[in-house]
């Protein structure tokens, strides 16, 4: 059955219109074998199960490729949000990059696996025409064992390693996505950790921490209370208007994301790798201020990217505090897509970004909300300044 285009553009939400420059997602499975302990994904679509391909994938590639044609900025499109994209034997992936390739669509491909040889010999393609940012999804330096049980079909962490020190070896720019950070596993032995990453090659570290349903915890606990004291602390609600005690998704404390992100942007600075959180709003620690949370500065051709509150805290960082019309005036003088520069996109791409855009005003008006999404940010006097607290 075909779907729509819209099914490739994420939904509002607090975090994904706050926090996420780019909602595309170039979903090319129906469902994701790798069978994740922590996978996200089962919250919107269910249970692991047996994969098929979305063909409709191409009919997108092909609809960003005539903005490409038409000099209309895309927005590059992830490989993917809700399944790996390398699940062989992949065919329908190969095509969309092939399909991407010809048509000079920018992508960001992000995986666990270790892909085929014709997988990654169009992976160069798109990195020789700038078009590539490669994300390797890795929870742990080599040699961690419960890795095995929290993700028992991803590559084994040491073929991810060498993933990464391929794809540098041939130009790829490549991201190491510590995804999902987990404490007591991740952060075992950050020196060791990030070592690793940079003697790879990685251009850039980023970071998304734990979070899980309530019921979960016990789990977690049980593997990883021995290595990290913040299990037995309180944990908190992931939806930022809920209570803890109401939460049926909760994250680890602000405390420890706080000393745990510090440790990891200073160490990655110290080997020369950028750092950013991932809708995490520590905006603080991430490190060049030139580049984007996801990496998409790597890239070599014409791109843009939605608003989100990192451009309010760019706002405040640059010219001490900020409001939300600050961040609107920035949009325009940036050429993001906001406002009336959506009116060049055809409806299926601006619908859902107006949507964001419409989520994103209803979050500037709610400035408790603001510091919750974006701990960086603090509201005071009538407009958001650094959050002098947290640096």
């Amino acid at each position: 059955m075909m779907v729509k285009l819209e099914y490739f553009t994420i939904g509002t939400s607090s975090h994904v219109s706050g926090l996420c420059h780019s909602i595309i997602r170039g979903e090319v499975f129906t469902t994701c074998l790798l069978g994740c302990a922590y996978c996200y994904a089962r919250w919107y679509r269910g249970p692991h199960g047996s994969p098929r391909p979305i063909f409709d994938i191409l009919r997108l590639i092909k609809a960003l490729g005539k903005l490409v044609e038409k000099n209309i900025p895309a927005t590059p499109v992830r490989f993917s949000a809700l399944s790996d994209p390398f699940q062989p034997p992949a065919k329908i992936t190969l095509k969309a990059l092939k399909l991407a390739y010809k048509l000079k669509v920018p992508v960001i491909v992000n995986t666990k696996l270790y892909p085929s040889e014709k997988h990654f010999k169009v992976l160069e393609d798109l990195a020789s025409e700038g078009l590539l940012v490669l994300q390797v999804s890795i929870t742990a330096e080599k040699g961690a064992k419960e890795v095995r049980i929290l993700e028992p079909l991803a590559s084994p962490i040491e073929e991810r390693i060498k993933l990464v020190e391929k794809a540098s070896n041939a130009g790829i720019p490549t991201v190491v996505r510590i995804q999902p950070l987990i404490p007591g596993l991740s952060d075992r032995n950050v020196e060791n950790f990030l070592d690793e990453i940079a003697w790879a090659g990685a251009r850039m570290v980023v970071i998304e921490f734990l979070r899980i349903e309530k019921e979960a915890f016990e789990f977690y606990k049980k593997l990883f209370s021995s290595y990290s004291e913040v299990y037995s602390k309180e944990w908190e609600s992931y939806l930022p208007r809920t209570s803890n005690e109401e939460a049926p998704l909760i994250q680890v404390p602000l405390e420890y994301k706080l000393k745990t992100a510090e440790l990891f942007a200073r160490e990655s600075k110290r080997r020369s790798l950028a750092f950013a959180t991932c809708k995490e709003g520590l905006f603080n620690f991430h490190e060049p201020k030139t580049i984007d949370c996801c990496g998409m500065s790597f890239l070599e051709v014409e791109w843009t990217r939605r608003p989100t509150l990192w451009d309010l805290y760019l706002e405040a960082h640059e010219n001490g505090k900020a409001g939300a019309e600050d961040l609107w005036e920035r949009c325009e003088r940036e050429g993001l897509l906001c406002g009336e520069r959506l009116k060049l996109y055809p409806s299926w791409f601006s619908r859902d970004f107006n949507a964001h855009e419409k989520r994103l005003k209803s979050i500037l008006k709610k400035p408790e909300l603001v510091e919750k999404l974006a701990p960086a940010l603090k509201y005071t006097g009538g407009h958001y300044v650094i959050n002098e607290k947290i640096k």
